[in-house]
């Protein structure tokens, strides 16, 4: 096995949190590198009486702020200095984001937590890190948070 670009999804959740020193191990064991990537959802808004997507600058600049800070703070307390770690926002839909970034800029390994911030959207919508599972162009290492139990439906 050689890695040479470990992608890192994050929605700064704590499971994702958790499974970042797993990327960051395997990063310097095969002297890799990491690339740290956030996507921020389209916000869905009624809209003429449709649901349909809708442009917020203000919430989007400073949603914008945030994500760029998050990032960079996770770089600062979370990687060692020494590691060669890049960031990244983009704007869709996470598992489409993910894994059309991780083709495109020839990722070798896609680490990431089972779970995020989803919540009551997984039973309409289904896992992201499922979907990624599938449909990803190289290996995936998920990670399961000590805290998060399976619970038969």
């Amino acid at each position: 096995m050689k890695f040479n670009k470990i992608l890192v999804p994050t929605d700064f959740s704590e499971s994702a949190q958790y499974a970042l020193p797993y990327a960051v191990d395997l990063a310097e064991k095969y002297q890799a590198s990491l690339h740290l990537l956030h996507v921020v959802e389209p916000i869905i808004a009624p809209v003429d009486f449709a649901w349909g997507t809708y442009s917020y600058p203000d919430i989007e600049k400073q949603l914008s702020g945030y994500v760029e800070e998050s990032l960079a703070k996770i770089i600062k307390d979370m990687i060692p200095k020494e590691q060669v770690c890049e960031s990244t926002s983009l704007h869709g839909k996470p598992w489409r984001e993910i894994i059309t970034f991780a083709r495109e800029q020839e990722m070798d390994l896609i680490v990431m937590a089972t779970h995020g911030l989803s919540g009551f959207s997984h039973a309409l919508y289904g896992s992201t890190a499922e979907k990624i599972v599938r449909k990803a162009p190289c290996q995936v290492l998920v990670v399961r948070h000590p805290d998060v139990k399976f619970e038969m439906p």
